[in-house]
C-alpha cells in the first residue's frame, strides 16, 4: 500500500534548550493500514477538529478504533460539537480534502466517497487565518483502492490524517503489459 498524501502535517519540535519553557505538545502516529470496510466516521470539533474515530466491518461486527486526537474533558471549556458520518453499504472512500488553521490543527475535513462528499465538517471560515487547504483524490475507482487512514494527534487534536491507496491493476492494463 501507499500513502497517497495528507491534510495537516506531524508537528516535529526541536525546542532545544527552550523545551522547559515552552509547554509544546508531542504528535503520537496513529496507523489504521488495512482497516477499509469503513461504516462510520466520527468526528469532534470546535475552532479546529479535536478527535477522530471510525468504525469498521470486520467479521461481521462493528469495531470502533482507538479516538485518535484530544479527550473530550481536555477542553470541558470549549463547546465541542460532534458528527457522525454514516456511510451507505456500497459507499466508500475515494478522497479526503481538508482546510488548516494558521497556527494550529486541522480547521475541517471533506470525505469524499463514491456516492458523493460528506462535509465540510468543522469550521470553514473564509478568512485571512487559515494557512491553505489539501485537496487528496488518488483516484480510487473501486472499493479495493482503499487501503485505510493514517494520521498523527496531540493533546490539542488532529494534526494530520492522510489515505492509504491499494494500487489495483485493471483488466486492460493487464492485458496490455501481457502482450508486450
Amino acid at each position: 500500500m501507499i500513502r497517497a498524501g495528507q491534510v495537516g502535517r506531524r508537528a516535529t519540535w526541536n525546542l532545544g534548550e527552550f523545551a522547559e519553557l515552552w509547554d509544546v505538545p508531542d504528535d503520537t502516529e496513529w496507523d489504521d493500514k488495512g482497516r477499509t470496510m469503513i461504516s462510520y466516521i466520527y468526528v469532534s470539533f470546535d475552532r479546529i477538529i479535536r478527535s477522530i474515530q471510525f468504525g469498521y466491518y470486520e467479521n461481521e461486527a462493528l469495531v470502533l478504533s482507538e479516538k485518535y486526537g484530544s479527550s473530550d474533558d481536555h477542553y470541558t471549556n470549549l463547546s465541542n460539537e460532534f458528527v457522525a458520518v454514516k456511510l451507505g453499504k456500497d459507499e466508500y472512500v475515494t478522497g479526503l480534502s481538508g482546510e488548516l488553521g494558521l497556527c494550529e490543527g486541522i480547521r475541517n475535513l471533506t470525505f469524499h466517497t463514491n456516492l458523493g462528499k460528506h462535509g465540510p465538517i468543522g469550521k470553514f471560515e473564509y478568512n485571512n487565518y487559515t494557512s491553505g487547504s489539501n485537496v487528496i483524490d488518488p483516484e480510487i475507482r473501486d472499493r479495493r483502492g482503499f487501503g485505510g487512514f493514517y494520521g498523527s494527534y496531540n493533546s490539542n487534536g488532529l494534526s494530520s490524517i492522510g489515505i492509504y491507496v491499494s494500487p489495483t491493476a485493471s483488466s486492460e492494463t493487464v492485458v496490455e503489459s501481457e502482450n508486450i
